[in-house]
């Protein structure tokens, strides 16, 4: 991993630097403990991503197939929500990579989770949703990114 923090923006070279920018980013709270790089079943890594932050739920298309799947739990809560579309504060560009960063409980129950992107075009980091986990069991949600 190499982020660069020299400038206004952190930016990442790879998808995975995500997880450093989410490692940090929650460092002061709950922090992330466990990470996952979101893949289309195409083999595409890039996105669209919609998020309601209020609401606590985010859906990913992917840039490449078209393909749309809920981040961990979000199916649940989509129909309440009033979601945004993700543009980097940047470039503009509507297209990241995007990673989760788990925050666990000692027994690996998911506590909160952050989801965070990368800009596929000029690869500035950041976090555009996250929300806490009330409920167990919850561990499945570290495989439905």
């Amino acid at each position: 991993m190499s982020v660069d923090r020299s400038g206004k923006w952190w930016i990442g070279t790879t998808p995975n630097d995500i997880k450093q920018y989410l490692e940090a980013y929650s460092a002061e709270g709950c922090s992330a403990h466990e990470f996952r790089q979101a893949k289309c079943g195409c083999g595409g890594e890039t996105f669209e991503l919609f998020a309601d932050d209020n609401e606590g739920c985010a859906k990913r298309t992917c840039t490449s197939c078209g393909a749309e799947q809920f981040i961990c739990d979000s199916e649940e809560f989509w129909s309440e929500a009033t979601p945004e579309k993700w543009k980097c504060i940047e470039c503009g560009s509507t297209s990241a990579n995007i990673g989760v960063g788990f925050s666990l409980y000692e027994d690996g129950e998911v506590r909160w989770l952050y989801v965070g992107e990368r800009c596929s075009n000029c690869g500035v980091l950041g976090c555009f949703a996250g929300w806490k986990v009330a409920y167990t069991p919850s561990k499945q949600l570290l495989e439905r990114v």
